[in-house]
């Protein structure tokens, strides 16, 4: 009985992590223009083609969340670690019913970060980065740490908790200073 009822917890937050994942992605880029036909044929000659986030010179291509995750996991008893889809890694948070997830956002600045009805935004500083802190993000139980990398680049700390909001954001706030120095200036 005991063993269930803390997989099933545990199953319910790391759902809320995915899910606030999914609600702080904000919106995708588009490129405008159509589709047209591709040529059959190669050259030899032909440029190597750049995504548009190298090419504008992306500050997150070196930082890799799973590295990071685990390289603090000592520090916070981090278990479970996973790598999920799209720059992202989740972690067990200690011995409670939180889980933690790190996400890159290449593309996607802290004024982008979306709100649900019941989020609690302020204006922190974790390091020297400025930072965005959204308590209830998307449900009463999580907590998103948005840390700025550049204008239009930012790495989101979530916490997600069974207790409370209040838990989720001292997980989310204590993951974003360890990892912080790692993040580019």
């Amino acid at each position: 009985m005991g063993i269930q009822l803390t997989r099933n917890l545990l199953a319910r937050a790391v759902v809320s992590v995915a899910l606030v994942g999914l609600a702080v992605a904000g919106c995708s880029e588009k490129t405008p223009g159509g589709a047209t036909a591709g040529s059959t044929t190669t050259s030899e000659e032909s440029s190597p083609r750049t995504t548009s986030s190298a090419a504008a010179g992306n500050a997150l291509e070196n930082f890799d969340a799973c590295a990071e995750l685990k390289a603090v996991s000592g520090q916070f008893g981090l278990s479970e670690i996973e790598e999920e889809p799209g720059d992202s890694c989740s972690a067990r948070w200690g011995q409670t019913t939180s889980t933690v997830q790190i996400k890159t956002r290449p593309t996607q600045g802290i004024s982008e970060v979306a709100l649900g009805e019941h989020a609690q935004p302020s204006d922190i500083k974790i390091g020297k980065h400025e930072a965005k802190r959204v308590k209830a993000v998307l449900s009463k139980t999580d907590c998103l740490v948005a840390v700025a990398v550049t204008a239009k680049s930012r790495v989101d700390f979530t916490g997600s908790s069974t207790a409370s909001a209040d838990e989720a954001c001292e997980a989310a706030r204590s993951l974003a200073t360890a990892v912080e120095p790692k993040l580019p200036a």
